[in-house]
């Protein structure tokens, strides 16, 4: 084992234990639905193991596909003629539908047919703004925002290196700073958010279910 495998190692054995405890309830217990049984999987071992920017990624595209999947869901029971049985063809119109469109539109749908609460939906579309649009689109003004850093300037002057005064710097300035800054605000920021949007697909699996089932 290489220096850097070890030290991943133990890096790990370190934080297991108290990031386990922050998201055991998403570990341990399925939703029951293979759609999405492997994406909740994987973001929680990320966050197991600490790779914050990849759980909140994939916590982006955990909360669109399972919201374009269950609107397919929906729209298929409530369109489909009860006198044929479902087939494998039975759900493309549906995803003709949703396929193509933007988070914006999605959650709008999700919430006129009653699949999100409202107040669901205004923290989704929240969390659209700050964090989907933000990494998976790498839009730095929204991941950083207004957070800054101490900085320094040198200047050469008389053959001599003089360093500045402490100065507070946006993070959106600095390139060469953001790759760093984006793994500790990731820290600050990935648990929350995956287990928030846990807890709402929960809470509408558990409704859609009492809906279909009456």
């Amino acid at each position: 084992m290489t220096d850097r495998a070890k030290q991943f190692v133990d890096e790990l054995n370190d934080r297991f234990g108290k990031n386990l405890a922050k998201v055991e309830n998403q570990f341990n217990n399925e939703y029951g639905w293979p759609e999405f049984d492997p994406l909740r999987d994987e973001i929680a071992k990320c966050l197991v193991c600490d790779l914050c920017q990849a759980a909140i990624t994939l916590t982006n595209h955990l909360l669109e596909n399972f919201l374009k999947t269950m609107l397919v869901y929906q729209d298929t029971i409530q369109n489909n003629d009860k006198t044929k049985p479902l087939d494998l063809l039975t759900f493309r119109p549906s995803v003709d539908k949703f396929d193509g469109q933007d988070l914006a539109q999605t959650l709008g749908q999700a919430k006129s047919k009653g699949l999100i609460t409202k107040d669901q939906w205004k923290l989704l579309d929240k969390y659209r703004n700050d964090f989907r649009n933000a990494y998976s689109h790498a839009e730095k003004k929204k991941i950083f925002k207004d957070k800054t850093v101490g900085t320094n300037s040198i200047k050469v002057e008389n053959d001599q290196f003089n360093l500045s005064n402490s100065v507070q710097t946006l993070l959106i300035d600095l390139p060469f700073g953001q790759g760093i800054a984006q793994v500790i605000l990731s820290k600050a920021i990935a648990f929350d958010y995956f287990i928030s949007v846990d807890n709402i697909i929960r809470d509408v699996l558990n409704r859609f279910g009492k809906n279909t089932a009456t």
